[in-house]
């Protein structure tokens, strides 16, 4: 369920979910998930054949994904402790993510763990 859609500038948006199961007892696993899907662009790059190849590897997009969590919760302080939850990530995470140098930096590193990855796992593979 989309709790709260969190504009991040003129070109993104984050999504809050909520992702609550009960856990045993009366007691429920608090879990809320932080979404969200940034485009590609060839100015985060250096240049063109670089971006074409983080396209080719990562695609069109790739997924900022936060999990906001809190185990053994009784079912009577579910509401507070997602409350809690969602008013700790605005106050830690929304200004980060919210800056100019968020999208091209998460893209470029997304990047750079691809481009590592991918020769340790033909090396796993030999």
């Amino acid at each position: 369920m989309i709790l709260e859609t969190i504009p991040l500038g003129a070109a993104h948006s984050i999504t809050l979910l909520d992702q609550t199961r009960h856990y045993f007892g009366g007691y429920y696993h608090v879990k809320l998930l932080a979404c969200c899907d940034i485009p590609l662009e060839q100015s985060y790059f250096d240049n063109a054949d670089e971006f074409h190849a983080a396209v080719s590897k990562l695609g069109t997009t790739v997924r900022f994904e936060r999990v906001l969590e809190k185990m053994a919760v009784p079912e009577a302080d579910i509401v507070a402790v997602r409350t809690q939850l969602t008013n700790a990530f605005h106050e830690t995470a929304v200004a980060y993510l919210s800056s100019p140098g968020f999208a091209p930096g998460f893209v470029r590193s997304e990047y750079q763990k691809c481009i590592t990855k991918a020769p340790q796992m033909q090396r796993a593979r030999a």
